[in-house]
């Protein structure tokens, strides 16, 4: 706009203030042409605008050569090139010159992945060929790698970088749950996907060009900053990424610039707070350790001022959603105000209703803002503390200083150091009590000082419903080996949390830390009487788990062990067991099977009954294994059916059976089944045994029954074991056929 208006000396102003910042391909352009508009090369008789649109865009090309959209930028930069005095191919210092500047300019044109390596490579290639064919072959074979790493490069960015949207308008990011939360992180995972594809390394360059290796990281980084200006950990990696690399300026000025974007991030305020305390030298005179000091907390208190702000601007707020709410109820009181006697009952009872709904809202407004201002406080006292032990390492306790007035001395208060900014907190307020506990741990481990017992009992008096300050303040008495007063601490605030009912939950963790502690060094009646007064206020607390927990130590409970006192009873390993498919009765046509899963089949010892004889145990084996594999149907059942029945009325019985499923497709489709199940197929005669097409025969019912009685080979002592090789021929003589029962029946 300013250009069409010809503004030239706010041109020159903006562009002055957003190239330093703004690393953008189109505002480098814009500048470019800028400098060209005003540099005519056509009149140039002298030179001097060729040479200044030549730093022009070796400036260009420094700041923002390496982007992916560069590739037009470097097209206009060779074509310049081109424009200028001297012929190709000619024997002048002119003609050499220019050959040179436009051969280092392809060669620099075709090691970045831009959208115009391609083309650029073609025309180097004929401007190589086009001079001397043998040379120009020579160079590009020298070239060719190059190249080729920055096309492959190209393709691998522009993956890397799909769905990321490069703005120089950056936005905060929405909160946790709130519209566009889910979008904004996706785009810092794209934003950061780029960078780490960077440190890769995909061109080569971190053994060749360590530099180069660096600037492209950097230029990566700044770019993902222009879009995620409000978002401090893209500028803390940034920033040690530049300290890590010995770029100390860069990551100076990339810290300064995140602390001025991001005054309210505690993040990057004590990192500039700790680069500070790490570089700034050491001093021993008074006046000197005050200069260091003044310099360090610098940072701490741009973070601090901006934190008090954020508590006064939510106020304002709160003081405002407040205002709007009873405004439209007192609007829409006017608006139904009752015209009749009638009417005027029924609208007490709606102003009723309305000024219910407004309570409500009200409540809800300051309870929202509330829950702001709980954690921007609490955000500030964590901001105290790392503020507090910055300025110990630097000055210590502090020094105490007499303060007068009028000439006469009215107190003696802590300057400096540690107890005096913890003076300084409490004048400003908004302090929780993660600031005394702090202090005192602080006064205790650092100088073994007394004044620990009494910050507590400071932060005690001032805090006496805060549970996680008495647990705190209990655990320091214990280590300090003051038991009874832990105790006393204890009682008083269980005390004072019990008298509210809603309150009586947070006292959870003083009884389970005081019940940890006396089971392990108190008496046991103590142990006792402390379990019941838990058992009366949370009395949805198994009695177990408060019993277990007297013996639990270093997150060991043996009380809850499953210790194997007999590994052949305990760690039985599970069998499984191949799917067996049966054939359900069928009177009318026929059905396709149906594949069941059975049950696994028993073993022999738990068919067994108190006194039953071996052979009955058999023949109870045999029976469970009785042929439910048959490919027919079984027989109807009959009241008839009884040991008297002989052949004959079997094959009365068969007559009333339908067609064999086992002819036609559906035996096919049945046979095919079995293959697959393992499923056996003997006859009647030898129930539940068959060979198994494709496989191997399985052994026999009796076989299994011996293996099954046979004790584990543990049970064995000394040399009374079973010799495998025998155990087997005997098994292979073994006539089935002749082997009875002891009641004559055939097995």
């Amino acid at each position: 706009m300013e250009l069409e208006n010809n503004e030239i000396p706010r041109v020159t102003q903006i562009l002055g203030t957003s190239l330093a910042k703004v690393r953008n391909v189109q505002l480098w352009k814009v500048y470019l042409d800028f400098v060209r508009r005003f540099n005519n090369l056509t009149t140039d008789l002298s030179g001097t605008a060729r040479r200044t649109v030549s730093e022009a865009f070796e400036r260009v090309l420094q700041e923002v050569g390496t982007d992916k959209d560069s590739g037009e930028i470097w097209r206009e930069y060779i074509q310049f090139l081109r424009s200028g005095p001297g012929n190709l191919g000619g024997g002048g210092w002119q003609d050499q010159q220019k050959m040179d500047l436009l051969r280092k300019a392809y060669q620099r044109a075709t090691s970045v992945p831009t959208d115009a390596v391609i083309p650029l490579w073609k025309e180097y290639d004929a401007f190589e060929t086009g001079l001397n064919r043998t040379t120009g072959r020579k160079l590009l074979q020298e070239r060719s790698p190059t190249y080729i790493t920055a096309r492959s490069a190209n393709i691998a960015l522009q993956n890397v970088t799909n769905g990321l949207r490069r703005t120089t308008l950056p936005r905060l990011p929405p909160a946790l749950g709130f519209d566009g939360d889910v979008e904004y992180m996706e785009q810092v995972h794209l934003w950061q996907k780029w960078v780490e594809w960077e440190k890769e390394d995909p061109l080569v360059l971190k053994d060749e060009d360590l530099a180069a290796y660096n600037r492209r990281i950097l230029y990566a980084y700044r770019q993902a900053l222009m879009a995620l200006w409000f978002w401090p950990p893209m500028w803390y990696d940034a920033i040690e990424f530049c300290f890590r690399n010995g770029m100390k300026e860069d990551g100076e000025k990339l810290l300064d610039d995140g602390t001025d974007a991001n005054p309210e991030s505690c993040l990057l305020a004590f990192r500039k707070a700790d680069h500070l305390e790490m570089t700034t030298p050491h001093a021993d005179g008074d006046d000197d350790i005050q200069k260091r000091a003044d310099a360090i907390k610098q940072p701490y208190d741009k973070l601090l001022d901006t934190l008090y702000g954020l508590v006064d601007k939510v106020k304002a707020r709160e003081a405002r959603a407040a205002g709007i709410a009873k405004e439209n109820f007192e609007e829409q009181q006017k608006r139904e105000a009752p015209e009749s006697d009638d009417e005027e009952d029924a609208g007490a009872r709606e102003e009723a209703l309305r000024k219910a709904a407004l309570d409500a809202q009200l409540g809800a407004i300051k309870k929202g803002h509330a829950a702001q201002i709980k954690m921007i406080s609490r955000t500030i006292s964590f901001s105290w503390i790392a503020l507090m032990r910055a300025m110990r390492r630097v000055q210590g306790k502090g020094k105490m200083v007499d303060v007068t007035h009028k000439g006469s001395l009215v107190k003696k208060e802590w300057v400096g150091g540690l107890r005096g900014y913890l003076r300084e907190a409490r004048g400003r307020g908004r302090m929780t009590s993660d600031v005394f506990v702090a202090s005192a741990l602080m006064e205790y481990h650092c100088y073994k000082d007394p004044a620990s017992k009494r910050i507590f009992d400071a932060g005690f008096k001032l805090f006496p419903e805060d549970e996680q300050f008495a647990l705190a303040y209990m655990k320091h008495l214990i280590n300090t080996n003051d038991v009874t007063n832990a105790r006393a601490v204890f009682e008083t605030a269980v005390s004072k949390l019990s008298k509210k009912p809603e309150n009586v939950p947070r006292a959870k963790v003083l009884f389970q830390f005081l019940h940890e502690y006396e089971c392990q060094y108190g008496e046991l009646s103590q142990i006792v009487k402390l379990e019941q007064r838990m058992a009366d206020l949370f009395p949805e607390d198994p009695r177990l788990t408060r019993f277990t927990q007297r013996y639990i130590f270093q997150s060991f409970d043996p009380t809850a062990v499953r210790l194997v006192t007999s590994p052949a009873a305990q760690m039985r390993p599970k069998m499984a067991l191949p799917p067996q498919i049966h054939e359900p009765a069928q009177t009318g046509g026929y059905r396709a099977p149906t594949p069941q899963i059975s049950s696994p089949r028993p073993l022999p010892m738990q068919l067994a009954q108190p006194g039953q004889s071996p052979s009955a145990l058999a023949a109870a084996f045999v029976a469970s294994n009785s042929s439910t594999n048959s490919p027919k149907r079984p027989l109807p059942a009959d009241e008839s059916d009884n040991d008297s029945l002989g052949i004959g009325s079997r094959k009365l019985a068969r007559t009333d059976r339908s067609e064999s499923p086992l002819k036609g497709a559906a035996g096919r489709r049945l046979d095919a089944q079995r293959r697959l199940g393992g499923g056996g197929g003997g006859g009647a005669g030898t129930p539940g045994i068959g060979i198994q097409r494709g496989g191997v025969e399985p052994l026999p019912n009796m076989v299994m029954f011996l293996l099954g009685i046979l004790p584990n080979a543990e049970k064995y002592q000394g040399s009374a074991r079973f010799n495998a090789e025998r155990v087997v021929d005997l098994l292979r003589g073994v006539d089935l056929g002749r082997a009875n029962t002891s009641g004559g029946k055939r097995w």
